[in-house]
């Protein structure tokens, strides 16, 4: 499976790597969980991930991990929105067809 539609090529001015942007439109949801949302991704590739509606205006993170994996998640809440770093080596295919990260908050 692919990831979503690339939207930009650029090139970093800084290193001359090209940078990699894509559009994907995750599924977000009320867990049942007490202050608790799901993001599902159903289309994914390592890097970032930035939800502009999870920004520090709508509520206040205090916790995101990925549902059943054990890789670290980085992620950094601001105004502009939550930024997520997904780690290196996780790519959607065959064995790993969605991503679900838990938000509490």
């Amino acid at each position: 499976m692919a990831v979503s539609r690339k939207i930009a090529l650029k090139k970093d001015e800084q290193s001359g790597n090209q940078l990699h942007i894509y559009e994907v439109n995750p599924i977000i949801f009320y867990s049942g969980e007490a202050d608790e949302l799901n993001i599902e991704l159903l289309e994914f590739n390592y890097g970032e991930l930035i939800i502009k509606s999870l920004s520090t205006a709508i509520l206040k993170v205090k916790e995101l991990i990925m549902e059943n994996e054990e890789f670290p998640i980085k992620w950094k809440q601001t105004a502009k929105g939550l930024r997520i770093t997904l780690p290196d080596g996780l790519i959607n295919d065959e064995n790993r067809k969605k991503c679900t990260l838990k938000i509490k908050f």
